[in-house]
């Protein structure tokens, strides 16, 4: 599980009310992140001066990604974390294990632990343009212009991909990972393996209501109880469907568990059929 569109609200809120105008003095690498470059996933080692003595000016999120601009007008890009973010104030005690630490000029210091990767990336404007994964995110649920017509439209071009693939295109409808989608579909009583084509109409209205049910819940509460915020704390949103669910809250059967495209989505198989 990673942070998805509610736990990235959150804690952009979180950065904005502790970081804006505070100048990155120091940034360090431990010996952990060593991976994570090597991936290609953060380029910290050689542009960490690019972000170096310049006001934080904005503070923008967008699907799974939390953008820093800089007055320089540089760009520290957060994405696809799986992972913690903590803010620390000035001569508090670090946490024993993390990636990278970037200390402020008033002495606080955010660190962030990976639990499994994340983009930490430095770019230009029009780097992050023409970034793979950054310069193409899509409408998020939260956002104004994710509407009932823009849902139905994302659907008519993916007919034939399952409904789960479907909600996981971050270039259409940013933001949604595994942990949200799983309680989307239960919520809409959808298979996940379900392919596009084969919802009704009213299946499809129905499934948007979800999405904007459960992320708006999920915001409000602060994100999900298995996600931390900016200040170490664990939101309070409680997942409908995960490893800890043994039965439906509707008709009492059995959860199953089953590997989709990769991750693992939980259902009812009464409640959600496939066929």
């Amino acid at each position: 599980m990673g942070l998805e569109i509610p736990e990235i609200l959150t804690i952009s809120e979180q950065m904005k009310e502790n970081l804006l105008d505070k100048e990155i003095t120091n940034i360090i690498l431990t010996k952990h992140s060593e991976s994570t470059i090597k991936q290609g996933m953060s380029n910290l080692d050689n542009r960490n001066k690019d972000i170096l003595n310049s006001k934080i000016k904005r503070i923008t999120p967008k699907g799974k990604w939390i953008f820093l601009e800089f007055k320089n007008g540089s760009i520290l890009m957060f994405g696809e974390i799986i992972g913690k973010f903590l803010y620390i104030k000035k001569d508090l005690p670090l946490p024993p294990k993390y990636h990278v630490s970037f200390q402020f000029d008033d002495g606080s210091i955010v660190t962030l632990n990976l639990f499994l990767y994340a983009f930490i990336v430095v770019a230009t404007l029009e780097e992050k343009k023409v970034h793979r994964y950054a310069g193409n995110i899509g409408i998020s649920p939260n956002e104004s212009e994710f509407t009932l017509d823009y849902f139905l439209h994302v659907l008519s071009n993916n007919e034939n991909k399952s409904i789960k693939a479907a909600l996981n295109l971050q270039e259409e409808m940013s933001g949604l990972g595994n942990a949200y989608i799983n309680d989307i579909l239960y919520m809409a009583k959808i298979h996940p393996k379900r392919k596009v084509s084969d919802l009704k109409e009213i299946e499809r209205n129905n499934l948007y209501d979800s999405i904007i049910k459960t992320i708006n819940s999920a915001i409000e509460l602060g994100g999900s109880s298995d996600e931390y915020d900016l200040y170490g704390n664990l939101g309070k949103y409680v997942r409908l469907m995960g490893k800890n669910t043994n039965e439906c809250k509707l008709c009492g059967n059995k959860i199953l568990k089953e590997n989709i495209l990769g991750s693992s989505s939980y259902f009812c198989p009464v409640c959600q059929k496939y066929d």
